[in-house]
C-alpha cells in the first residue's frame, strides 16, 4: 500500500503494530548536522527499527508505505522548560502581580488542570513531541500519568515542586499540599526531606530554585549552597537528574560544581569567561537559555504586549486575552504602578537581555550543550506558541540554524538524560518524526510548514490535533 501526503487523512488510524516504511525522505540529522537525501525510516509502533538509503532498504510487498518524496523529515522537537501549573496568562503568578480580588487563584488552578489536555494538543500540533516541565505540583505529577498513552499528547517529563533556597512565594502558602509548586527550605535537612517527599510521585527529575535576595551575591550564594548540595546529593543517590534555576554567574558556577545536570536559564549578570565554559563542558552540563520569558512580564505589565502570529494561531485565546486586561482594571492604581515599574525595570532588562544573548552565543560556539526552552506558563509566555519566539531570539543571538535545530531536538533529550530514547532519528529510539514541506535549515520559519506528525506510532495532521 503506497500513500502520498495528499492522503494523510487516511492514515490516522494506521495499526500501530504494523511496520511502516517512510520512504524517500530528506532526513534532517542533528547528530551529524547534515541533511541525508533519499532516506527510508522503518518503524513499528513507537520505535524506529531501521534507517538508511531508500536504495538499500527494500520495501516488502503489501507493506504500509508513506511516500515522503519532496519532504524533509526531522526528529520531533523538545521544549525543555515549561510549567503546567502556570497558564501564561495575567493571573497565573500572584506573587508577581496579585489580582486575586479579580480572579481567585483557585479558579486559575482549576483552569490549568481542566485545560492541560488542550495545552498538550497545542504542543503536538506544532511539532513539539516532548515537553519538560521544570517544576510542577504533586497533583500534576499524577495528572501527567493520565496522558502517557494519549496519541495527541507529547511525552511529558516532569519535576515535582521546586526546592527553593531563599524565596517563599506567600500567595501559594495557603494551598493544599498536592497543589504546592514550591518547597521553601532553610536547612540541608529540610532540603533532603522535601526532596524525598517527591519520590512516591515518581518525578522524572528534581528542580532547585537557587534564588538570591541579598545584594551581596557571592555571600548569599555561599550561604544557600549547602541547601543546593544537599538536594543534589540526595537526588543523585536515588538516580535522579537535577535541574537548577541559577541566573547569576556565581550561582550557576556553584551549582555545576555541586553536580547540577541542567541549568534552566542563561547567566544574565555578567559575561561568562573561558573557565566557566570549561566547567560546563567538563561536567557535560546542559544549559537552557530561556531568552524571552522575562520580556513577557515586562511587556504585559507595561501594557505593551503584542501577540506574535503564533500566539494568535496557536496560543490559548482566553489566556492571550488576559494579557490585555491591565489597562482595563477598575483599580487604576495597580495598572499605573506596574506600568511605571515596568518602564523603570525595562532599561535593566535590555542590558540583561544583551548579556544573555552574548553568553549564549559564546557558550554555544564553544561547545556547551544548549537546549531550547521557553519557561512557558509564565505571564506573557504562552504554552506552545512561545517556542517560535524563543527560536527567533536564539537566532538573533547569533546561533546558526543547525545549532538551533540541534538545541530543539537531541539536546532537549540530553537535558534530562534521555538522549538514548528520543531526540534523533536512529534505530531503537522513539519514532517521533516531523514531516515538513520546506527545508528548516534554509529558514526556521519552515518549521511552521508542518505536513504531519508521527508520535506514538500514529501519523496525524496538525490541524486535526489543535483545539479550535
Amino acid at each position: 500500500m503506497k500513500y502520498t501526503f495528499f492522503l494523510l487523512a487516511c492514515l490516522f488510524t494506521l495499526a500501530t503494530q504494523a511496520q511502516t516504511y517512510l520512504t524517500h525522505a530528506r532526513l534532517v540529522d542533528p547528530i551529524t548536522q547534515k541533511i541525508l537525501p533519499d532516506q527510508t525510516i522503518v518503524y513499528k509502533g513507537d520505535t524506529i527499527l531501521q534507517v538508511g538509503s531508500s536504495k538499500s532498504i527494500k520495501t516488502p510487498k503489501g507493506a504500509t508505505v508513506i511516500d515522503a518524496s519532496g519532504k524533509w523529515v526531522m526528529p520531533g522537537m523538545v521544549d525543555a522548560h515549561v510549567h503546567f501549573f502556570q497558564t501564561g496568562g495575567l493571573y497565573t503568578r500572584p506573587d508577581a502581580i496579585d489580582l486575586r480580588k479579580y480572579k481567585p487563584y483557585e479558579q486559575e488552578m482549576t483552569w490549568y488542570k481542566q485545560h492541560m489536555d488542550e495545552q498538550l494538543r497545542r504542543y503536538l500540533a506544532v511539532g513539539i513531541t516532548t515537553v519538560i516541565d521544570d517544576g510542577a505540583t504533586l497533583a500534576l505529577l499524577g495528572q501527567r500519568d493520565t496522558f502517557a498513552a494519549k496519541t495527541y499528547a507529547p511525552r511529558i517529563l516532569m519535576a515535582g515542586p521546586l526546592i527553593s533556597t531563599a524565596y517563599d512565594p506567600k500567595p501559594f502558602d495557603e494551598l493544599s499540599d498536592p497543589d504546592q509548586p514550591f518547597y521553601a527550605v532553610n536547612t540541608p535537612e529540610q532540603a533532603v526531606k522535601q526532596t524525598q517527599k517527591e519520590y512516591p510521585y515518581h518525578p522524572d527529575f528534581i528542580k532547585i530554585w537557587y534564588i538570591l535576595l541579598s545584594g551581596d551575591t557571592r555571600a548569599a550564594a555561599e550561604k544557600n549552597l549547602p541547601l543546593v548540595k544537599a538536594t543534589i546529593e540526595e537526588a543523585h543517590a536515588h538516580g535522579y537528574k537535577v535541574a537548577v534555576h541559577a541566573t547569576e554567574r556565581i550561582t550557576a558556577q556553584l551549582s555545576v560544581e555541586a553536580g547540577a545536570d541542567f541549568l534552566v536559564h542563561d547567566v544574565e549578570d555578567e559575561i561568562v569567561d573561558d573557565a566557566f565554559i570549561r566547567l560546563l563542558k567538563d561536567h557535560h552540563t546542559v544549559l537552557c537559555p530561556t531568552l524571552v520569558v522575562v520580556s513577557g512580564y515586562f511587556d504585559t505589565f507595561s501594557q505593551h504586549y503584542t501577540p506574535t502570529a503564533e500566539d494568535v494561531a496557536i496560543g490559548d485565546p482566553e489566556q492571550l486575552a488576559s494579557l490585555q486586561v491591565l489597562s482595563h482594571l477598575e483599580d487604576t492604581a495597580i495598572s499605573k504602578r506596574y506600568k511605571l515599574l515596568s518602564s523603570v525595570r525595562a532599561k535593566k532588562e535590555k542590558t540583561d537581555d544583551s548579556v544573555r544573548k552574548i553568553n549564549l552565543k559564546k557558550m554555544a560556539d564553544a561547545g556547551v550543550i544548549i537546549a531550547t526552552g521557553t519557561d512557558a506558563g509564565n505571564i506573557g509566555t504562552l504554552h506552545a506558541s512561545s517556542f517560535f519566539k524563543e527560536l527567533r531570539a536564539m537566532q538573533q543571538a547569533g546561533l546558526t540554524n543547525w545549532q538551533i535545530i540541534t538545541a530543539s531536538t537531541i539536546n532537549g533529550a540530553r537535558a534530562v538524560g534521555k538522549a538514548s530514547l528520543f531526540g534523533s532519528i536512529q534505530p531503537g529510539k522513539a519514532a517521533d518524526l516531523l514531516i515538513l514541506n520546506a527545508d528548516p535549515l534554509a529558514d526556521l520559519a519552515n518549521l511552521r510548514k508542518l505536513e504531519g506528525v508521527i508520535h506514538r506510532g500514529m501519523l496525524t495532521r496538525p490541524d486535526t490535533i489543535r483545539p479550535r
